[in-house]
């Protein structure tokens, strides 16, 4: 009589095959669009990203347009043309009336050109070119957050394609397990409430793998426009970053982070800009010279003549030194302000590093208590439950118990795997940053 069932049994569930198949099949197209498509590696969405968004671009377009504003360093003033008349009367009547009809005065042309002092050329010179290296050392601080941005949503985006695979498979055993069930009913070795228990079971499960589905597609939407790609172009992830050798802990050294980040690069370059606007501001102090040259034409028996003038400026006269004096002390305190700053910078980052390497310490060692020892009693708990189920020694609900049980840990070791490489991720983005 037991083999005749157990045969009868397995007839029912090789006639429920194809539309448990056809199930599968339906289930495993919802996630398609966002995990179907050619494997991109996590090296290729990086390059991609670090190439391809506008917000990395605009950083080369910038340094290019300071850059080009240091070909004007070298610029002179405009040249300065003027004509008109000199020491000529109001009234030429009389002087006409007793020079036969000549009058007096002339007419004038002048010239006046100023020539730079080369030391203020050579200050603001510089105080550009460091405005360019100021921008590539920003663009390498947002090429860093970006580049982490990435890394977080790859990382996610292949927890949930592992997440998919294993409700794919857990839904396949709880299907088998209905099917079982209704199978015994009719020889009252299963209950209605069981079934329904788990058919209910079923329906949240589908619900859990939906969600796992929509929150792929919007990681694909999000990966997609960091790369400057069409939004809904799919691609697959490789999976095996979730096995990559996990980031040696060092202590943090805040002279090796102010030779690693990116941020205290870009205030050391903002300091080197401080300085040398405040050179620039310094060499006003320096004299201008110039020239000038008048021609003058004279009207009647005035004769001809010129006249040629060397000018210099005096900077150092206290109403004209006042502002540049000023400026200087300004930039100064600006100074100081950037280094305080550049301390404070370093100070909280290696306060981060420090705690994100307590957290991450900690996500290894539950990573590894999941692996070695909650998850293998879990699976020989749901395997012994359905073995006495099978042999009619067990219940349905101690069999739908021990497989939620074990579905629900493995969906908990891989959000804890991945908080664990979010964190790892976070802790390179602050050596780095």
């Amino acid at each position: 009589m037991k083999h005749w069932l157990n045969y009868l049994l397995v007839a029912c569930l090789a006639a429920a095959g194809p539309r448990l198949a056809h199930g599968q099949k339906m289930n495993k197209d919802m996630h398609t669009a966002a995990l179907s498509g050619p494997v991109l590696p996590l090296d290729s969405v990086l390059q991609r990203v670090e190439r391809r968004n506008p917000a990395v671009q605009q950083y080369a377009y910038q340094a290019q347009a300071k850059q080009a504003a240091v070909a004007g360093a070298s610029s002179w003033e405009a040249p300065k043309l003027s004509t008109g008349y000199w020491m000529t009367p109001y009234n030429q009547r009389p002087i006409r009336e007793m020079n036969n009809g000549q009058g007096e005065g002339m007419q004038m042309v002048s010239v006046e050109q100023m020539l730079p002092n080369p030391a203020k050329q050579r200050a603001r010179r510089a105080y550009l070119s460091s405005q360019s290296a100021g921008v590539l050392a920003d663009r390498q601080y947002r090429v860093v957050q970006l580049r982490a941005q990435a890394k977080t949503l790859y990382v996610e985006q292949a927890v949930l394609t592992k997440k998919l695979a294993v409700l794919d498979e857990n839904e396949e055993l709880l299907r088998f397990l209905i099917k079982l069930a209704e199978a015994r009913y009719p020889y009252n070795q299963a209950t209605l409430p069981n079934i329904y228990d788990a058919k209910a079971r079923l329906e949240m499960h589908l619900n859990d793998r939906r969600q796992a589905a929509a929150k792929a597609a919007q990681n694909l939407i999000m990966l997609n426009t960091l790369m400057n790609r069409p939004r809904d172009e799919a691609f697959a992830v490789d999976t095996t970053v979730l096995a990559a050798a996990s980031l040696a802990l060092t202590p943090a050294d805040t002279a090796a982070l102010a030779g690693r980040r990116s941020d205290i690069r870009s205030l050391d370059r903002a300091l080197t800009t401080v300085r040398l606007s405040q050179d620039l501001e310094a060499s006003r102090r320096r004299p201008d010279f110039g020239v000038r040259y008048d021609h003058m034409r004279g009207l009647g028996r005035t004769p001809n003549q010129f006249s040629l003038m060397g000018m210099v400026t005096i900077p150092l006269a206290p109403w004209a030194a006042r502002e540049y004096r000023a400026n200087t002390a300004a930039l100064g305190f600006e100074a100081q302000a950037l280094r305080k700053q550049r301390e404070d910078v370093l100070n909280e980052a290696s306060g981060r590093l420090a705690s994100l390497q307590t957290d991450l310490a900690l996500r290894r060692e539950q990573t590894r208590a999941f692996e070695r020892r909650i998850l293998p009693a879990l699976r020989r708990s749901y395997q012994a439950t359905m073995l006495a189920y099978e042999q009619n020694t067990g219940q349905l609900f101690q069999v739908l118990e021990a497989w939620t049980a074990l579905k629900r840990t493995r969906l908990e070791y891989l959000d804890n795997l991945q908080q664990q490489l979010t964190q790892q991720i976070a802790y390179e983005k602050e050596l780095e940053q």
